[in-house]
């Protein structure tokens, strides 16, 4: 038994000693981890991207980039006057056709300054333009979506924004051949109205580029409550022999667009389609946005034209004072750059600067112009740009409801169609017609 207690005695023991010496062996180094190649999206190089067709100011612009582990950087970019052209003095309307539409207003002449040795007049100018379009996209951190375009220069923007859009393809492939583009990048193109009319038609231009050229182009509109049926086979708006018909200024409207080198500019209207013509123009500027661009092929036109529009109240309210609205509206947000009225007495004078007025109002009512027109910025902003939608402002009911109106009448009428020059005549709220809550408050802020 002794024996066998030894015998246990001496095994615990060895094993002690062994995993003491397991203890103090040093813990083995962790494998280092697999190096980790890093992935671009683009391959190293320059890229060299070119137009072969002219904008509006004679230049043909270009672009090289230089790529490394996906760092972007623009080489150069500018433009260069086409000297095929004939010069500018010798060109006619008929022989505009060289040169390619702008999307938006085209740029101005050629400034009468100097230009930098080297450089034509044409040139000085869209140089000085491009460094603009640069900064812009710098700006925007290399995002072409957000880029906007420069204004005076928007063919110039949407030029560069195509061929930078080439360059990157190019460099995904690793093809570092020089492109040329030319007039507009290739596919089937659809701009659409973004609601129907108030007469139930709802516009819509359709086209084919290829080769860098439209080679077709239809320009109708369907029906709200068939819109199998197309505004030129209407049987009720065409009639036999009509020549003042959709059937016929419809399709004369594209006609003239292609006649005028697609210059909207130089669109002649026909006979009775002055408001399908409109309604083209509409559509056709940003769809030749994306068609210079290289941006996407399906396209719904703006609600609203940008510009700066102007409605007045028609009358004099009976304390003598005419209120009036200025808007700004831009890829259809609405901005209300001035609300105030003008004095029956001397129409230099603004309520906005009557002080006793507005002491008396704000006494009475607890607001006046200055706070309830920042109120009525706000709820029109809060509305998303809905006068219908957004919320009066207490004490100044009376105001509320005008530019309710003023905005309204703006928003239904001059900036669908972009009528920027003259100022809206607007009617007030019959007195009959108002809430009696309107009439309360309405006697409060007149009486002030």
């Amino acid at each position: 038994m002794k024996k066998v207690v030894s015998l246990l005695l001496v095994s615990a023991l060895l094993i002690g000693a062994l995993s003491a010496c397991k203890r103090n062996e040093p813990e083995p180094e962790p494998a280092p981890p697999e190096p980790v190649t890093p992935t671009y999206d683009y391959q190293d190089g320059e890229y060299a991207v070119s137009y072969a067709v002219p904008a509006l100011d004679r230049t043909l612009d270009y672009l090289t980039i230089s790529i490394k582990n996906d760092e972007i950087t623009i080489v150069e970019a500018g433009c260069k006057e086409d000297v095929s052209l004939p010069a500018p003095s010798e060109e006619t309307s008929g022989d505009a056709a060289s040169a390619p539409t702008e999307p938006a207003a085209p740029s101005e002449p050629a400034s009468s300054e100097a230009a930098p040795a080297g450089e034509s007049e044409y040139e000085a100018k869209a140089n000085a333009q491009m460094k603009d379009i640069v900064a812009e996209y710098e700006a925007v951190e290399g995002d072409l979506e957000r880029m906007e375009p420069v204004e005076g220069a928007e063919e110039h923007t949407y030029r560069f924004m195509r061929m930078m859009r080439t360059a990157l393809k190019f460099a995904k492939a690793g093809d570092h051949t020089p492109v040329e583009l030319g007039k507009y990048e290739d596919g089937s193109y659809e701009a659409v109205m973004p609601s129907f009319s108030a007469s139930g038609w709802k516009d819509y231009v359709r086209l084919t580029v290829k080769d860098g050229l439209i080679t077709d182009i239809d320009f109708n509109a369907q029906k709200e409550s068939n819109p199998s049926v197309l505004i030129t086979d209407d049987p009720d708006l065409n009639k036999e022999g009509a020549t003042d018909s959709p059937s016929v200024y419809y399709p004369a409207i594209a006609k003239a667009f292609t006649d005028s080198n697609e210059n909207l500019d130089s669109l002649s209207v026909p006979t009775g389609g002055a408001a399908a013509a409109k309604s083209f123009q509409k559509l056709m500027k940003p769809l030749l946005a994306s068609m210079i661009s290289g941006g996407g092929t399906q396209v719904t036109a703006p609600r609203y034209v940008d510009g700066t529009y102007k409605a007045q109240m028609k009358e004099f309210d009976e304390h003598g004072w005419k209120d009036y609205v200025v808007v700004q509206i831009r890829n259809d947000k609405v901005s209300v750059k001035e609300f105030d009225a003008v004095s029956k007495e001397d129409e230099n004078k603004l309520k906005s600067q009557d002080a006793e007025m507005a002491a008396q109002m704000e006494e009475k009512t607890g607001t006046g112009p200055e706070a309830y027109t920042k109120e009525l910025r706000s709820n029109l902003d809060a509305a998303g740009g809905d006068p219908v939608e957004m919320d009066t402002v207490a004490g100044a009911t009376v105001s509320s409801n005008n530019f309710r109106l003023l905005v309204g009448q703006i928003l239904a009428t001059a900036a669908v169609n972009g009528d920027t020059e003259k100022t809206l005549e607007v009617e007030s709220f019959p007195a009959d017609l108002g809430p009696a809550e309107e009439e309360a408050s309405s006697s409060s802020e007149a009486a002030a």
